[in-house]
């Protein structure tokens, strides 16, 4: 039978926040899409952005491999 996986809201309102960082970031990098005024953009915008989503990502990554490493024994 399987069990569903359970996290706290905080890190999931963090995932949320880093799925969007990831992509604004994506979007300015590539599609050039400049969504970030211009007295606050930096010359690597797109990849900082990216970077910073993938790492407010990992908490709740981490959680969820907790939780099936767990689950698996």
């Amino acid at each position: 039978m399987a069990q569903s996986i359970r996290l706290p809201w905080f890190w999931l309102f963090v995932d949320l926040l880093g799925t969007v960082a990831v992509g604004l970031g994506l979007a300015e990098w590539f599609a050039e899409v400049n969504v970030v005024p211009e007295p606050l953009r930096i010359e690597y915008l797109g990849p900082v952005l990216v970077g910073a989503g993938l790492l407010l990502m990992l908490p709740a990554l981490w959680l969820m491999l907790a939780q099936l490493h767990k689950a698996g024994r």
